[in-house]
């Protein structure tokens, strides 16, 4: 403590931020009562000429405020933190600028820059990047004042002033006014925005960057200890009563809501913030400090009160962590949730997404059968990528309970990227019946197998199926052919078979539909074989699997040569699909066998082979399924092509199961099976066509000879029919020396049938004949013994 004026008193002192100069006005003679402006050094303390204990700071330099020849008290006043500039507010209404190096004791110039009727009740600096802003403040009045200006003049604000010590500078450089009925902040534009606060104020005090400090007149009961009446007292008192009171509120200007009040007995001489404190000068020499509470107190405080909304704005205020104040907005929803607001409770859970995990608001909201309100939470979490298949389930569910095919639309038909699994969205959609959108999920992001499932199995739009496959190309294509070709060819068996007809022979179009899978398509083709199978003679393995993409060499040339854009698919795989439509898969094969396999007829591995022979054996069998004369005719036909390389045992095996003669006498012709050939026709009783046969192949096998002598001998009817046959065969025997004689008797009389006479006749023969020759042997030989005779006379 130091005297800064002989013989007067203070009124006013600020103490510069920057610099640690303490700024003074007051009057050092009270008969003149001129205001005297001084600066002082607070670094530079020196010993007072009366004595060396008494340390006081170096007076810097000494400014006298006059205007006219009458001094007028000094109300208020506001200076530069660079000390350049400094403007006095004088009780007449006079604004006095003063200007220069006020630090140092040079000539500075006064200017009286404002005189009105009213006193100046405030005064305040905005420095702006070009310009310095002087606000002032009268009982009438708010007005700015560039000072930076050349020729500088006074604009309104406003029309409206305030008392003395209710206008205060924020940290923003706003002019803060406080009228009994609200708050304002005005800047060099005008008014800005206000806060109703409807006390009388006696002082504003502005505090750290967003509070401010309001302080109202005493007031006064009726009677001591008694606060049933209240009366306010603006006028000046000298003694404070013990029965008055005064109220302190800080509002805090960012949240907008009064955090503190506190009444002080007796008035308030001052208020000052320092050291991060509120600090209250009462009339009766008390000092009060006011300490701002940490901040998990004052959300401990906001909590208990229910006001969330504060206690989130300051979290933000002080930068709270996402997870610090997801947790506020929970709390703020769970009190919402509890009081039955779900919509406002909902709002909250929304702003937790992210932190709070999922299941805990699904959970509530289910329970209350508040599927509209779970339906925004649910869209949200997807919009933000969070999403589980559990929870677009859950969403598309509430879509289709809540019948909102808009919203159902949005979510689906969004142009952003996919912010849910695929998948189920399209399963559950299915499930609900929402065919169209499942569809345009399925086609959108070319799941061609879910695509097809729905428009087969659900939709039933067979020719539509067909056609996306059309449009999928070959390898595609070949791969839910095999799932659903069957299906097809019940409802569009023309169609289909046009289809596999092009697949098969790699004249199916390369499509139209991006495809992204690089599988290669499989087929498992189950062996059953049953008395109405149509294809019970294929020797389909249980689990075979063909690949459109394991292409061997040769299968590379043979495409080249074909000119073939892809390597088509082996037909029988597709052979199943038929099996109620025999005539359209005898077309389909027919197909594959005329444009792919009769002009590139090499076989190019064991595999293609057997192949091959499987398909040509099930066509010949699907000519044979029927009895008329042009299916006859293509099997004779197909058997008889020399490019094509069936199986002839299992040909055979067919012809014989369907009784096709012509295609059995082929087949045992064909591998020189003559014996097969006569024992056919003996079978079948027809004595024709065993001569016709015994004629035509017993030069090649004698051995047919003695095999039909028991069958032309077997009935009197054959006999009859083959008489002079039977007659030729023995002439042939017996020429040939094919039989014994006895044997022939033996294979004559065995049934009972050969004549007497005719075996007769034959033994007749066949004696005269022995008879003849035992004649010509005794002969030869009595001619030799007598030439032997003569020849040994002779000698």
């Amino acid at each position: 403590m130091f005297i800064a004026y002989d013989g007067g008193r203070v009124t006013h002192l600020k103490q510069l931020k920057q610099k640690n100069i303490l700024v003074t006005i007051g009057e050092d003679d009270t008969q003149s009562g001129i205001p005297i402006l001084k600066f002082w050094d607070l670094d530079a303390l020196k010993s007072t000429e009366v004595s060396d204990d008494i340390i006081i700071p170096t007076l810097l330099r000494t400014i006298k405020i006059q205007h006219g020849g009458k001094p007028y008290p000094v109300s208020t006043f506001v200076i530069l933190e660079n000390m350049s500039q400094c403007a006095v507010g004088l009780a007449n209404g006079v604004v006095i600028s003063i200007r220069g190096d006020l630090s140092k004791d040079k000539t500075v110039k006064q200017k009286v820059i404002y005189e009105g009727d009213e006193p100046i009740t405030g005064l305040g600096f905005r420095e702006q990047t070009k310009s310095t802003i002087l606000f002032i403040v009268t009982t009438n009045n708010i007005m700015s004042y560039n000072t930076s200006a050349a020729k500088p003049t006074v604009t309104i604000l406003d029309e409206q002033g305030c008392g003395l010590g209710c206008a205060v500078m924020n940290d923003q450089q706003e002019i803060v006014i406080g009228r009994d009925e609200a708050i304002y902040f005005y800047d060099p534009t005008g008014r800005g925005p206000c806060f109703a606060y409807d006390t009388p104020k006696s002082s504003l005090t502005w505090f750290k960057s967003n509070y401010l400090v309001i302080v109202s007149p005493p007031v006064t009961t009726s009677s001591a200890g008694t606060r049933s009446s209240l009366h306010f007292n603006s006028s000046k008192r000298t003694i404070a009563s013990s029965n008055e009171l005064t109220k302190v509120a800080i509002f805090d200007t960012a949240n907008k809501f009064i955090a503190h009040v506190g009444t002080f007995m007796g008035g308030i001489r001052g208020i000052f913030c320092e050291w991060n404190s509120i600090w209250v000068a009462c009339t009766d020499g008390r000092l009060y400090r006011l300490d701002e509470k940490d901040t998990p107190t004052k959300l401990e405080i906001l909590f208990k009160l229910n006001l969330y909304v504060l206690a989130i704005n300051l979290a933000h205020m002080q930068k709270y962590d996402d997870t610090s104040i997801a947790e506020i907005f929970k709390k703020y929803g769970d009190h919402l949730y509890q009081k039955g607001d779900y919509d406002g409770a909902m709002e909250q859970y929304i702003r937790t997404i992210g932190q709070l995990e999922p299941s805990y608001v699904i959970r509530k909201f289910l329970d209350a059968q508040r599927i509209y309100n779970l339906t925004n939470y649910l869209q949200e979490l997807h919009s933000k990528g969070l999403a589980n298949t559990d929870h677009t389930t859950l969403l598309l569910n509430c879509y289709t309970k809540l019948k909102d095919v808009s919203r159902l639309d949005q979510f689906i038909k969004t142009d952003n990227d996919l912010n849910f699994d695929l998948e189920t969205a399209i399963n559950v959609c299915r499930q609900a019946s929402y065919y169209d959108h499942a569809v345009y999920l399925a086609e959108k992001f070319q799941e061609h197998g879910m695509y097809l499932d729905i428009i087969i199995e659900d939709m039933k739009k067979y020719p539509a199926a067909l056609a996306y496959i059309r449009k999928l190309g070959p390898h595609e294509a070949d791969r839910h052919l095999q799932r659903y070709s069957k299906t097809l060819l019940l409802h569009l068996p023309e169609e289909t078979t046009d289809v596999l007809c092009e697949l098969c022979t790699g004249t199916l179009g390369s499509g139209t539909t991006n495809s992204n899978s690089n599988e290669s398509p499989t087929s498992s083709i189950a062996h059953n074989i049953t008395a109405k199978a149509l294809l019970s003679n294929l020797p389909f393995a249980g689990n075979e699997t063909t690949s459109l993409h394991s292409e061997t060499t040769e299968q590379r040339k043979n495409m080249a040569h074909s000119r073939l854009s892809y390597a088509p698919p082996s037909p029988r795989k597709f052979m199943p699909a038929f099996v109620d439509r025999p005539d359209h898969l005898t077309r389909f094969l027919e197909t594959v066998f005329e444009k792919l396999w009769r002009n590139n007829g090499d076989i190019k591995s064991p595999k293609e082979q057997e192949e091959r022979k499987s398909i040509w054996n099930t066509l010949l069998e699907l000519y044979l399924m029927k009895s008329n004369k042009e299916s006859r005719q293509k099997a004779l036909a197909l058997l008889k092509d020399e490019s094509v390389d069936y199986d002839t045992n299992q040909a055979l095996v067919l012809c014989q199961l369907k009784q096709f003669d012509e295609g059995i006498v082929y087949l045992y012709e064909k591998t020189g099976m003559y014996t097969d050939i006569l024992h056919h026709w003996m079978e079948k009783e027809s004595t024709e066509r065993v001569i016709e046969g015994v004629r035509k192949y017993g030069p090649k096998d004698a051995s047919l000879y003695p095999m039909v002598l028991s069958y032309f001998s077997s009935s009197p009817e054959v006999l009859v029919k083959s008489r002079q046959e039977l007659l030729s065969v023995m002439k042939h025997i017996d020429e040939k020396d094919l039989l014994p004689p006895i044997q022939v008797v033996q294979a004559l009389s065995r049934s009972n049938v050969a004549s007497i006479g005719l075996i007769k006749d034959y033994i007749g023969k066949k004696i005269e004949y022995e008879r003849k020759e035992l004649k010509q042997v005794t002969q030869r030989t009595l001619t030799l013994f007598m030439t032997n005779n003569k020849c040994k006379h002779k000698e």
